[in-house]
């Protein structure tokens, strides 16, 4: 899959809120019940009293849960959805001033549940979440992709959640459908990086040489196939690895021949690794 398929792919993809479902192997945290949201603190909230516009307004929910609502002064609608406040509200208003109260309540703008998206996305920053939302939803609403973005996703849950870890999720796994963890949802406190994309580079006597994505799995026989192959007059038993960490530097020598033939192991190769095939001496 392309590279701008995967992108607006990621794009096109619908922020709703979905069930919730376990947000890793076994785990039952989720930030409200299946059906929908949950009202919490800071968000914005449109309160419609059909026939009374007086009463009808924009609410902030405060720190303790509660709006300040006319005839029935503070209420409490944190930790309830959107409907189950209007009722509430309604109850409210009926026992002293309505006969039959209609009423909706909608979220204006989402304050109360955060995750923190980091790095290769058009819009990084701190997220709303909406309901319960998958990885792939919250990239969505960060603007999905930039060209630049790697192939891995790394989720990184904090200890206050009762569960700490960090997940790695192939983006392309994740579009195609066969992650494990397609399904997964982010929890308030997430924060979700998306590395950009990592390159090796090869010289010499090949095919093409030149500058290479590097993938998990990139090892020197398949950045020796990307690159066509080898030279008329390659040094084949005298391959030069060039690899840096930090301030050091190191070359190692490598012989393909004992790599194809299995007396030694095939290597794996770090981003900005640069392999230099020599031409043979006659």
């Amino acid at each position: 899959m392309s590279r701008r398929l995967l992108t607006g792919l990621l794009a096109l993809a619908v922020s709703t809120a979905l069930p919730a479902v376990s947000p890793g192997e076994g785990d039952a945290l989720t930030i409200g019940p299946s059906d929908g949201y949950i009202l919490g603190p800071r968000d914005i909230v449109t309160v419609t009293v059909y026939g009374e516009p007086q009463l009808s307004g924009d609410y902030e929910i405060g720190e303790n849960g509660s709006i300040r609502f006319p005839l029935i002064n503070t209420v409490s609608i944190g930790g309830l959805s959107p409907q189950a406040a209007a009722e509430k509200m309604e109850r409210l208003l009926e026992k002293d001033y309505f006969v039959d109260a209609q009423l909706s309540l909608a979220v204006k703008e989402f304050r109360s549940y955060a995750v923190n998206v980091v790095g290769e996305v058009k819009q990084p920053g701190r997220k709303y979440l909406k309901g319960p939302m998958t990885v792939l939803e919250v990239i969505t609403e960060a603007g999905g992709l930039t060209p630049d973005a790697g192939d891995v996703v790394t989720l990184q849950r904090p200890e206050t959640l009762g569960k700490t870890g960090v997940y790695t999720i192939r983006v392309a796994d994740l579009i195609a459908g066969t992650s494990p963890r397609m399904q997964m949802r982010v929890l308030p406190g997430d924060t979700l990086t998306i590395t950009p994309r990592s390159y090796f580079y090869i010289q010499g006597e090949v095919a093409k040489p030149g500058r290479y994505e590097i993938t998990p799995d990139t090892t020197l026989l398949k950045a020796i196939a990307l690159a066509g192959g080898f030279g008329k007059f390659a040094n084949v038993k005298d391959i030069e690895l060039h690899r840096e960490s930090g301030s050091d530097k190191e070359i190692l020598k490598v012989n393909y021949r004992d790599i194809k033939s299995q007396k030694a192991e095939d290597i794996l190769l770090l981003p900005s690794d640069t392999l230099i095939i020599n031409k043979r001496i006659f």
